[in-house]
């Protein structure tokens, strides 16, 4: 199975032979909306695509795109995920016409490969160009959790709105206590961002009366921190690919 999954910033894609994603490969988002363009950078990487593929996206007119152009020159009908695709959860959420597809397709992915064999809830942390944080129960149930800027967005709104601070490549600082301004940037936006995900991964957990959930960390920014994250959570790149052969699974595909 051929998973594509398209978000705000990339889009990556994986071939699974078996659970494990094969083949990753990503490209901007904004390069895919040309027609030709993904399928063309895609071709190179795998050259030979006869599976079944699943597409999610929170881009509308990227998916379609890169469905016609397959659809086109392969001959294959991807599998678009929605809202209504049975992803083998319960999901609560009051407003589920804005509820980002990214959202329950990872929410679906932590139950399944992760909180389901132990029976526990999980919080789910999705740091992109927002930070998600998302809460399933135990039987799982996606009830909801919290958005807020992610880690590069939030620094970029900085930057625009304080001129006079310097760019700097963000990465953990050594010290808490910035001695430069270069440091005190590191340490309020990194180290202030993983004081914010680990605070409310307890707070979600609390709200939800859940003992013991597992924490599942993804999305691209993650690498900047998931060595200094509390070592309880897991951190998983690839849920959302994972989450989307699951769910292909689920729907039948191969």
């Amino acid at each position: 199975m051929l998973a594509i999954d398209i978000g705000n910033t990339l889009v990556k894609s994986a071939l699974f032979k078996g659970d494990s994603p094969e083949k990753i490969y990503s490209m901007p988002t904004k390069l895919s909306s040309k027609r030709g363009s993904y399928l063309a950078s895609l071709l190179k990487e795998v050259p030979d695509i006869t599976e079944d593929i699943i597409i999610s996206s929170v881009c509308k007119d990227a998916a379609e795109i890169i469905a016609s152009d397959i659809d086109k020159h392969i001959g294959l009908n991807p599998f678009i995920v929605t809202r209504d695709t049975e992803m083998g959860i319960k999901n609560l959420y009051l407003t589920k016409v804005s509820l980002g597809i990214d959202r329950i397709i990872n929410a679906a992915a932590a139950y399944h490969l992760y909180s389901k064999a132990r029976q526990v809830p999980a919080v789910v942390i999705d740091m992109g160009t927002a930070t998600t944080i998302d809460y399933v129960t135990k039987d799982g149930e996606f009830v909801g959790g919290a958005i807020a800027p992610g880690m590069i967005s939030a620094y970029k709104g900085l930057l625009s709105m304080a001129r006079a601070l310097p760019e700097v490549e963000l990465e953990p600082p050594n010290n808490i206590i910035g001695t430069t301004t270069d440091t005190c940037l590191r340490s309020g936006v990194v180290l202030g961002h993983k004081a914010m995900i680990e605070a409310m991964a307890r707070m979600v957990a609390e709200a939800g009366h859940g003992h013991n959930p597992m924490v599942i960390v993804t999305g691209g920014i993650s690498l900047i921190i998931s060595n200094i994250l509390d070592p309880s959570f897991i951190h998983d790149p690839w849920l959302s690919l994972k989450g989307l052969y699951r769910i292909g699974k689920i729907n039948g595909l191969k």
